[in-house]
């Protein structure tokens, strides 16, 4: 019986051990929470052992690490603390943010950062990501471009070579096959625009990744 109480009390001390985040302070101290929110300065959690209690916030320069109830470990504290006995920055990668000690970039300044290393120090993952972004931002200009263009051209083709159901308007038509092909292409633009963004935060993470290695 005493066996079967010590099982039961282990595995629910393990689960619960397993079933919060860990904040460590640059103390040391272990705090156990719910990590609620992470802005580009503090982190708004909770006491785990008090879910209803207030929401705590500690700034960034507070904290040495978090690690999440799945065991996946916050990078950014890392990036942050080696940036502060490092010459090199690294990029702080937020959803759809990227900023570098605590400055906000758009994606193009960080491309053209990441652009100006020594590509024969990059891996080869890092190369073929900013290979992939140039590639998607030549498409973004090129279909921004010809956005005007398909505008014009599908209203000449259209007046030229009337083509439509015999009840619809032939105006209308024109006027429709020419914005379709503009507005086409400006969807274009934009997906290109997405895929080039997307691929830029990758290049920060393996770039940052990069340097962590190194």
């Amino acid at each position: 019986m005493n066996k079967l109480v010590s099982i039961v009390v282990f595995c629910l001390v393990n689960l619960h051990c397993f079933s919060q985040d860990t904040i460590v302070l640059k103390s040391q101290d272990h705090l156990f929470v719910r990590v609620l929110e992470i802005s580009s300065t503090e982190v708004r959690y909770k006491n785990f052992f008090n879910p209803d209690g207030v929401i705590r916030v500690l700034n960034y320069n507070e904290i040495e690490s978090i690690t999440y109830e799945n065991g996946k470990k916050e990078t950014r504290f890392l990036i942050l603390n080696k940036n502060q006995t490092s010459a090199v920055p690294f990029f702080i990668i937020d959803n759809k943010h990227i900023s570098l000690r605590n400055k906000d970039l758009t994606h193009k300044e960080a491309f053209n950062m990441m652009l100006k290393k020594d590509p024969q120090t990059n891996s080869e993952e890092l190369n073929g990501l900013l290979i992939k972004a140039e590639s998607n931002k030549n498409g973004q200009i090129g279909f921004t471009i010809l956005s005007p263009v398909f505008i014009v051209g599908g209203f000449y083709i259209a007046k030229r070579n009337y083509y439509g159901p015999k009840d619809l308007p032939k105006f209308k038509t024109i006027l429709l096959s020419g914005l379709s092909l503009g507005v086409c292409s400006f969807i274009t633009a934009k997906v290109y625009k997405s895929l080039k963004n997307k691929n830029i935060r990758k290049a920060a993470e393996v770039y940052n990744n990069d340097l962590l290695t190194n």
